[in-house]
């Protein structure tokens, strides 16, 4: 069996300002070309179909166009899931219905995860869509006080699944979260980006990869760089698109599995090329505008612009936007190495609210957050959360 294994999608997102839905549309196209060119027999989004969890109406009209060609026009069947930007009840109406026509969407988490069984010419290959659920969430529905984090709520999770697991079928496990390798208080460092939003305060939202063992693959979404955790048979695909300046240097793509019938995986990457790219310029700004005379330079790409300049500028924005008007973040090289490579032009819905105060206090105060006052900071935070709820 032939799987896309997709994730992060975030249709409609809005990147300092600026829409990112042509861009995402230019992309989808080339996943239709991929299918038509590849023949999948299913697509796998493993969450944050949406970047909100009330979508923008072009964000929805492009993703319901976007399901409706790939599963009556090009026949071919999708799963999909909801992610921590999406909100489980919207993305989960519907669904019952939609099952019939191979669209399967999956936004509660229900006790009891009904695993998706589709068959191939070598017999059934089961699929287990655990969608996104904060942690007392899942403490509540499975009345167990003792999930205290991600790890110990997947852990449940997929302890439940194996109580009625066939190990000698074929078996894919999508979630989406951050899963990592972990051994005692260690865990396997993995590359992160800007625009991932943060699931919980404190360093409690790692998920012990240990928990998937058993499946032949998982399909995995959360992290925006295409990578591997511990071995191939644990994998996320990365984001459909660049969508912070932290991804320049990442390859964005679709994760082609090939499941043969001993359930061994093969892995092929399909790349995906953007209309414009995210790009970082670093020089002075006579430099910059001297310097724009490549030929096979895509002035309308997505540009951060690191000036060396040390004196005052007269507007320098509206003159690298004659030239680039993609223009996002325009910063000095000065105040990149104050703070420590902190990007301080992102945009603050980008970020969580113990980084704001973090970066606020850093910059007021000029030293660093010692590890008790952060501990501080995190438990008002949590409690202020938990009381607006």
């Amino acid at each position: 069996m032939k799987i896309f294994h997709m994730g992060d999608w975030h249709i409609g997102k809005l990147v300092n300002g600026f829409y990112m839905t042509e861009d995402q549309e230019f992309i989808i196209n080339q996943i239709y070309e991929a299918i038509e060119k590849k023949k999948p027999d299913v697509v796998i989004i493993a969450g944050d179909l949406y970047d909100r969890s009330v979508p923008p109406v072009h964000a929805v009209e492009l993703l319901n166009k976007t399901m409706r060609k790939i599963v009556k026009d090009l026949n071919t069947k999708v799963i999909a899931l909801a992610g921590n930007h999406d909100s489980n009840e919207r993305v989960e109406f519907a669904s019952s219905l939609l099952c019939d026509s191979g669209l399967y969407i999956v936004g509660n988490l229900k006790r009891k995860i009904e695993k998706i069984v589709l068959e191939d010419d070598h017999g059934k290959v089961n699929f287990y869509p655990i969608p996104y659920a904060d942690v007392p969430v899942v403490r509540d529905l499975f009345e167990d006080e003792n999930i205290k984090n991600h790890d110990l709520a997947m852990k449940k999770i997929v302890s439940e699944i194996l109580n009625d697991f066939n190990e000698d079928e074929r078996n894919i496990a999508i979630a989406h979260g951050y899963v990592t390798q972990m051994k005692e208080d260690n865990f396997e460092t993995l590359e992160e980006s800007d625009s991932e939003k943060p699931l919980s305060i404190g360093g409690t939202e790692y998920i012990n990869s240990k928990h998937f063992e058993k499946f032949n693959y998982t399909a995995l979404g959360h992290l925006h760089g295409p990578q591997k955790v511990g071995s191939d048979k644990i994998r996320y695909s990365g984001s459909l698109m660049k969508y912070s300046f932290s991804e320049v240097n990442q390859k964005k793509g679709i994760t082609i599995v090939d499941i043969n019938e001993k359930g061994d995986i093969e892995l092929e990457i399909y790349n995906l090329k953007p209309r414009r790219d995210f790009r970082i310029k670093t020089g002075t700004l006579e430099e910059i505008i001297k310097g724009f005379d490549n030929s096979s330079e895509n002035y309308e790409d997505y540009i951060k612009v690191i000036l060396k300049d040390k004196g005052e500028l007269l507007d320098p924005m509206a003159k690298l936007r004659s030239i680039y008007p993609n223009v996002m973040e325009l910063t000095r090289e000065e105040r990149v190495s104050r703070n420590s490579s902190r990007n301080v032009a992102t945009n603050i819905k980008e970020k969580s609210k113990i980084t704001l105060f973090k970066n606020f206090y850093e910059d007021i105060m000029d030293e660093v957050c010692s590890e008790d006052e952060m501990n501080i900071i995190e438990q008002i935070i949590e409690s202020a959360e938990k009381g607006g709820e």
